[in-house]
């Protein structure tokens, strides 16, 4: 990639970012509430280390019910990612905790160590559910943007290093650990150790678990067929990192962010064409990656570096079936520019399709179109939408259209009939679908629009309760995304943000009035969570789904079996919360066909 300089423009829009103080983590004290004393302790003489559920978020301050005995065992395709769930519970302060991971033997045939990835978990402060059981938002009776007003709880969630320096006497530490078998690995029985050590400990103590490997192959996640569409925050990692903006050091702190993003087979890059297209529901404004600047004599001029840089470093990520531009819809109707006769950033207010709004967007729409065309990306870019209405859209697709026919539009919010055919990528909410499914016969428009070469996807944010990938949701519902999708015919799923932190997420993850991780997946240091990892092992079943209904069609039987487990995934279901066994069953059905 070549290395582009800022220009005057692009500083100035850069020194608009508020930097923090960057702190270790190794210096960041884990989060505390307080607790009632678990009277199980006193019966409790010794370190423990077993096997726990996958399903479970161990409490800090209480003594496991953890699975000791037998060695668990999770089913992978060759090139699949699996997890086990481990704790480790102490009566008294120990020092120095490490755990580690042995090589993975089937009789010859060793999946190495290093395909293992294990950390501890990390205790975040969460709250309840919003307005209800059913909502991830607080009303002002509820708390409302103040976070400190709401109930609390310390939830287990960030999964990080490998090594303690202390665990607190009479508390609970529980451990991830995440197999990804190789392509090539030969298909077998394979078991592993995981050692658990301390400076108390006189030998570490050991259990062992199983990964029984298929033969058959999961491809690459660039390979896999689920549109994945989580938005992307590059300012929220300049700010938590305090970096300068698009320089090579903010660069490279992205990098381990949107590989993992890439790992899951993340298909869009997330780009703004202007200033704060969503307002404050993020602690990091959404800059403009388009610089726009106002001659004196009334001209603009458009500047695409930063745009240009944000693709090119994307793709070098494994990112780069589609741009998603926002927006020609903003939440706030004002565009923000560069006014060169006053050094100084100017407004420019609009109402949706008025001459105001005209004069900002074609000529911008018209370079713009110029400009993709140049580098080769007209054909993959969408102008894209987030929760506007059917008369803004209308209005907004025909100005862009003045400005080039061929634009296509992407679209996140209600079923619209009016503009369907308009969307290539529409993305519908969650909590309005259940109508789009039932009365609309959205599987049928899904099919007839995938055979279009058209996706259609569903989304989850703060409307719903359940499903959903909030620090408190059940772990299984992160899983159950993905076959939600397989129920409904949706192509894959969009979520509005996947590192959108607020100030110190490894500490406390509420933010404005949104139930607390509803503004990102992952943690700033590069550390996935538990939720993360099952919501990726969702999209892997639904890509092993899609390849055994090829594989079953001439096995009736087999495929009636692999949809009867499918069809339990309804939109009333999921609501309705309580989808282990759905999702525990459904598995079961998957590894054994």
């Amino acid at each position: 990639m070549k290395k582009i300089l800022l220009s005057l423009t692009l500083l100035i829009a850069a020194a608009t970012l508020s930097a923090q103080k960057f702190t270790p983590v190794e210096n960041m004290p884990e989060a505390r509430l307080p607790f009632e004393q678990d009277p199980a302790w006193g019966a409790v003489k010794a370190v423990g280390f077993g096997w726990g559920s996958l399903d479970v978020r161990y409490d800090r301050h209480r003594v496991p019910l953890a699975n000791t005995r037998g060695v668990p065992i999770q089913f992978a395709w060759r090139g699949e990612r699996v997890s086990f769930q481990a704790v480790a519970w102490t009566p008294q302060e120990i020092h120095d905790a490490k755990v580690t991971v042995s090589d993975l033997k089937s009789g010859k045939n060793t999946i190495a160590a290093s395909n293992v990835k294990i950390g501890f978990e990390r205790y975040v402060i969460g709250d309840c559910y919003g307005d209800g059981n059913d909502k991830g938002y607080f009303s002002e009776a509820m708390g409302g943007m103040d976070s400190s007003k709401r109930d609390s709880v310390l939830v287990p969630e960030a999964i990080v290093g490998p090594e303690m320096a202390a665990v607190e006497a009479q508390t609970t530490r529980p451990v991830w650990l995440t197999v990804w078998v190789p392509q090539d690995a030969a298909p077998g029985k394979y078991t592993g150790k995981v050692a658990f050590s301390c400076k108390e400990l006189a030998k570490p103590l050991e259990i062992s678990y199983t990964v029984q490997v298929n033969k058959r192959v999961l491809p690459k996640p660039s390979q896999w067929q689920f549109h994945l569409d989580l938005w992307q925050n590059p300012w929220a990692i300049a700010r938590y990192f305090g970096l300068q903006p698009w320089s090579e050091e903010h660069m490279e702190a992205m990098r381990p962010f949107m590989v993992q993003l890439a790992e899951a087979g993340e298909k869009v890059v997330t780009a703004t064409l202007m200033y704060d297209c969503w307002g404050p529901q993020t602690l990091d404004l959404f800059e403009a990656m388009v610089q726009v600047s106002r001659n004196i004599d009334g001209s603009f001029d458009y500047n695409y570096d930063i745009f240009d840089r944000w693709v090119e470093f994307m793709a070098s990520c494994g990112i780069t079936e589609q741009i998603n531009c926002f927006t020609i819809a903003p939440w706030r109707m004002r565009f923000r520019y560069w006014d060169r006769a006053t050094d100084s950033h100017q407004v420019i207010p609009f109402e949706y399709g008025d001459e105001a709004y005209r004069a900002v967007w074609i000529p911008l729409l018209k370079d713009f179109a110029r400009h993709l065309r140049v580098r080769g990306w007209f054909d993959k870019t969408r102008l894209a939408v987030d929760e506007r209405d059917l008369a803004v859209m209308q209005k907004v697709i025909a100005i862009a259209r003045e400005a080039d026919p061929d634009y296509k539009f992407a679209l996140a919010g209600n079923y619209h009939p009016e503009i369907e055919g308009d969307l290539v990528d529409y993305s519908l909410d969650l909590f309005g679908d259940g109508t789009y499914l039932k009365d609309a016969d959205g599987p049928a428009i899904s099919d007839r629009r995938a055979a279009e070469g058209k996706f259609t996807t569903f989304y989850i944010c703060c409307g719903e309760g359940h499903p959903n990938t909030f620090t408190i949701s059940p772990l299984a519902e992160s899983e159950a995304l993905g076959w939600y999708a397989l129920c409904n015919h949706y192509n894959g799923m969009l979520r509005w943000a996947y590192n959108s932190w607020n100030k110190e997420p490894l500490y406390d993850g509420r933010w404005y009035n949104l139930t607390s991780g509803d503004n990102f997946m992952i943690y700033p240091q590069g550390w996935s969570s538990m939720r993360w990892e099952r919501f990726v092992q969702g999209i892997q079943d639904y890509e092993k789904v899609l390849m055994l209904r090829l594989e079953f069609a001439g096995k009736p039987a087999k495929l009636k079996k692999l949809e009867e487990a499918i069809s339990q995934f309804t939109h009333e279901r999921l609501w309705g919360g309580n989808v282990e066994p759905l999702v525990n069953n459904a598995k079961l059905i998957l590894n054994t066909l």
